[in-house]
């Protein structure tokens, strides 16, 4: 058995991860076929896919979501809004869906309670609601508080109150969330502040793609583990947002091709096609600008990634979490940006001493960000 240090397996998922200049920059469904990117705020998600596809433009991902439909958004992994390749709808849903009561009752936990005081099974109300959805999204794009009135007139009435535009927006939701696991809808482009919903196949005009459930878990492994390997069955569960059972049974899909590698004392596993990458990964090289909630940051063992713990609590906050910056693989300053008018204002946090280039680097990469935040340049500081 193999054993691998630190240094290898941060090179190992940063190239997996796409954020090494020593690889050729990937094009943009690559990018985004990876590990997929959250939109968490609205935004962030492209943001993330800028960092690992330098001199992308607003208009390419315009084009990829709204026009040829070759990129997607859905509620997926921990049922967060995720952007993929259309290519990939399977793996980013299916996997995680879950087959049995248990599981279904993780995925809906915050309204596990109302499920037990009347007396039906998550199973049952995820069905109804899936039902109820598929009906009330027949031709139509609504918000999220459209969608809440009109899944309050398609449930039975003891749920009437859980289904106001307001509790649905905020909690009940979580029912929709699961459903999204089905591939039944899609998070339509955003027009305004509110997020728009509409079927998946009446959005692409055609069925979307299929995969049998035991190659569509058998990719999502192989996936996870170029992203997040060395890594276990619990960490993809956790990093998925799913239950034990369901990420046993993806993990035992892909077993016959995973090979136990020791790191940090113990064992994880890898994909075998990956092995000799991991113990001989290409020199990490370059700064990157990292956006709040990007890929890289929803690794499980966050002391691989900031070994200084005292560092944790800045980086994953519980809400208003900053970007990173990276160089050559490694933390090197926080950020933080504001719109003014048409100038991004972005405040850079250095963890560790600046040099000139970086500073230089750093202040580039802010340009190239200004225009996804509807600005035409920017304005750095830093706060040392």
């Amino acid at each position: 058995m193999s054993e691998v240090d630190r240094t290898q397996v941060l090179a190992f998922r940063a190239a997996g991860h796409h954020l090494t200049d020593a690889d050729p920059a990937p094009d943009l469904w690559a990018a985004a076929g990876a590990a997929g990117t959250q939109d968490t705020p609205p935004g962030n998600g492209r943001l993330a896919l800028l960092a690992r596809c330098p001199g992308l433009r607003v208009d390419d991902v315009d084009t990829a979501l709204a026009d040829d439909k070759s990129l997607l958004q859905a509620w997926t992994v921990r049922q967060s809004p995720y952007l993929f390749p259309t290519r990939d709808l399977p793996v980013f849903t299916r996997p995680m869906l879950p087959e049995d009561e248990e599981s279904w009752r993780v995925a809906v936990q915050g309204f596990v309670p109302m499920l037990d005081g009347m007396k039906r099974s998550a199973v049952e109300v995820v069905e109804m609601t899936r039902t109820a959805l598929e009906d009330a999204l027949d031709g139509r794009v609504l918000t999220k508080r459209e969608m809440g009135v009109e899944l309050g007139k398609r449930m039975p009435d003891e749920f009437s109150g859980w289904f106001e535009p307001d509790t649905f927006s905020s909690f009940t939701a979580i029912l929709a969330r699961a459903v999204s696991l089905t591939g039944l809808f899609v998070i339509a482009p955003r027009e305004g502040r509110e997020a728009s919903f509409v079927r998946t196949d009446q959005w692409l005009g055609k069925r979307p793609a299929r995969m049998a459930a035991p190659a569509a878990r058998a990719e999502f492994v192989r996936r996870y583990l170029r992203a997040y390997g060395p890594s276990t069955p619990e960490h993809l569960a956790e990093w998925a947002g799913t239950s034990q059972t369901v990420a046993a049974k993806a993990w035992q899909a892909a077993a016959d091709e995973l090979r136990e590698v020791r790191f940090d004392g113990r064992t994880a596993w890898i994909h075998r096609d990956d092995h000799d990458a991991l113990t001989a990964p290409p020199e990490v090289r370059g700064l990157r600008m990292l956006p709040a909630y990007d890929p890289w940051l929803q690794l499980r063992d966050r002391a691989t990634a900031i070994p200084d713990a005292k560092l944790h609590k800045q980086v994953w906050k519980h809400t208003a979490n900053p970007g990173v910056v990276l160089g050559d693989g490694e933390l090197v300053a926080l950020w933080r940006s504001q719109k003014k008018g048409k100038k991004l204002r972005v405040t850079v946090e250095p963890v560790r001493a600046l040099r000139k280039a970086d500073r230089e680097g750093i202040e580039q990469l802010a340009a190239d960000i200004a225009p996804f935040r509807g600005c035409a340049d920017a304005e750095t500081q830093y706060s040392d």
